[in-house]
């Protein structure tokens, strides 16, 4: 029997079936007798139980993810002890609900509200938030939503869906791929899924019906076949495609290696974003060409306390140790609003991508921001480090974080303490910093262009709220052009500049980005190889042209119509 579904993470593979079964039996509801502070107490139990896993998930999937899919799991974190939550869960309880239905209830009435809006993208959000109603109410009630089964052989997981927490909770010893009756392309199965190299489909609808435990079966996770008992010559078929795409991994693992050119013999770097001292490992291992973005703060998630001076001096340095003669980029840290740490005692705020964060908050907080700068220096003395402040907007912000470096550098000369003197750059992602870019230019030592962040503050747009996905585009012209604004001010003052937004990932937008003058790009680690191998297909004037004309387009649908192939002339 043959399945089509979606092609979700690539590889062929064939094995045995391990049926994946949800606990799906309902349970009888007991009457509780539960006073009002009883009933929410018993809430707010399961909720701390379910936070201290979630906390855990983090550390694990840095771990064996990195930092940028690490991210999933935080905004897990965040979504639970979201107030509005906690107030539809009094809300259920004081109209009779128990604890954990009140629980599942208000998960359930957020989903509501995506499903209304539809479009794939809001169904996967949708999906995310039952996910937490699921295992909120059973942390309230003290049992398990899913039993996951112990692989003892290699063996092909069949199921309904899977969701991020069981994927990060799997021992992959013994897991040759995943086929779901669910799913897409973009959801966090499939993300997650080709992020640790599984071979996975999507969208099979009934499948898992269909296989008995123990049974052969193949599956190909590029063109999205899924076969029940396959004939011997399929199984043969399957191994020979499986062995020619690892062939090609390692061709292109092998082409990685060093700065790689353009046709026409324009070098291009590609570094990594890393989370942690291991990611740089890591992203050595991948021939990254140094380290575009250290996010410093996802070192210390799930800490009570924000990290010593000592601490940071010895995670940089360790990375540097890493990264041999390459370039260390280290941003320092970019907490609050959004990215709360405990230890900040920060006040809830209404528009927290505006609010009191990054730069903002260091420059108030110099007890936070002078370690860090201190840790820099020191480590400084022992590679090529540089330092990164994110979220500038004015020039009086760069001068002040230029002066606490000067002010650091005194302080640890008097200490009789080693220092190195690190080029000291910005993150460009906010439009006034684009505008005064010229004067930026002339007071920076490079730029690193946030397209992330500069994309959602230029469409006025925030980026995590699902019921305007359709307006967040990184290749809106208008994005584009002030792409092209910061590269050009960079350029007449002799700096470099860096693309380390996602857009620096994408192969749609490589071409018009090369056409930019962008030179440098910083992106997670796993995408280093194949993005190598895409700029060694290009030629710089071609792309120039191509970007001449997506800068005179006046939509991203239109830039998206571009191809390198046909629009360069």
């Amino acid at each position: 029997m043959e399945f089509n579904g979606i092609g979700a993470s690539p590889g062929t593979v064939s094995g045995a079936a391990v049926v994946l079964i949800k606990n799906v039996t309902q349970r009888e509801e007991k009457k509780q007798n539960l006073t009002f502070e009883e009933a929410m107490e018993k809430f707010y139990q399961g909720r701390r139980i379910l936070h201290e896993e979630l906390i855990s998930m983090v550390k694990k999937a840095e771990h064996q993810l990195g930092s940028d899919k690490a991210g999933l799991f935080e905004a897990y974190t965040e979504i639970l002890m979201d107030d509005e939550i906690e107030e539809s869960v009094k809300a259920n309880i004081k109209e009779g609900e128990s604890p954990e239905n009140a629980a599942r209830k208000a998960l359930d009435d957020q989903v509501k509200e995506l499903e209304a809006l539809q479009g794939p993208y809001m169904r996967e959000r949708g999906h995310d938030l039952a996910d937490i109603g699921r295992r909120l109410a059973a942390a309230v009630s003290g049992e398990k939503e899913i039993s996951l089964p112990e692989l003892k052989k290699p063996s092909i997981l069949v199921g309904d869906e899977l969701g991020p927490f069981e994927i990060i909770s799997l021992d992959s010893k013994h897991l040759l791929g995943l086929a779901m009756d669910k799913g897409a392309y973009t959801g966090h199965l499939a993300i997650l899924a080709r992020s640790l190299g599984i071979p996975c489909v999507v969208g099979l609808e009934n499948v898992s019906g269909q296989v008995k435990n123990g049974g052969m079966c193949a599956l190909d996770g590029s063109s999205g076949r899924f076969i029940i008992d396959p004939d011997r010559e399929t199984i043969k078929t399957f191994y020979l495609k499986e062995n020619a795409r690892l062939v090609e991994l390692i061709n292109l693992a092998k082409a990685a290696a060093g700065p790689v050119q353009t046709i026409d013999g324009v070098t291009i770097q590609v570094c990594a974003n890393i989370g942690s001292v291991m990611e740089a490992g890591r992203a050595m291992a991948q021939n990254a060409d140094g380290v575009g973005v250290f996010r410093t703060e996802l070192m210390y998630m799930g800490k009570s306390r924000l990290p010593t001076e000592e601490e940071q001096y010895l995670s940089y340095r360790e990375a540097l140790e890493e990264l041999g003669d390459n370039v260390l980029t280290i941003r320092t840290l970019d907490i609050g609003g959004d990215k709360a740490h405990p230890s900040l005692g920060l006040e809830k705020e209404e528009n927290p991508f505006l609010g009191y964060r990054a730069i903002r908050m260091g420059l108030d907080k110099p007890e936070i921001l002078k370690p860090q700068i201190r840790a820099i220096l020191r480590a400084a003395a022992f590679g090529k480090a540089e330092i990164m402040f994110p979220m500038i907007a004015t020039i009086d912000e760069l001068r002040r974080a230029r002066a606490c470096v000067e002010e650091c550098r005194r302080e640890l000369k008097a200490e009789g303490i080693k220092a190195g003197k690190p080029p000291v750059g910005i993150m460009v992602e906010i439009p006034s910093a684009v505008i005064l870019a010229g004067e930026f230019a002339r007071e920076a030592d490079f730029f690193s262009i946030g397209t992330n962040d500069l994309a959602q503050y230029t469409l006025a747009a925030d980026r995590g709220n699902p019921r305007i996905a359709g307006l967040y585009n990184q290749l809106d012209p208008a994005v584009l052009r002030l792409i092209a604004m910061t590269g050009e001010a960079a350029k007449q003052s002799g700096i470099s500049s860096c693309i380390c937004g996602e857009i620096a990932a994408d192969p749609k937008a490589l071409p018009v980005l090369i056409g930019l003058g962008m030179t440098k790009f910083s992106v997670s680690a796993s995408h280093i190889p194949s993005l190598k191998a895409e700029i060694q297909k290009l030629d710089s004037e071609k792309c120039r042209l191509l970007a001449q004309k997506a800068l005179k387009l006046s939509t991203a649908a239109e830039v998206l119509k571009l191809k390198y192939s046909q629009d360069c002339a």
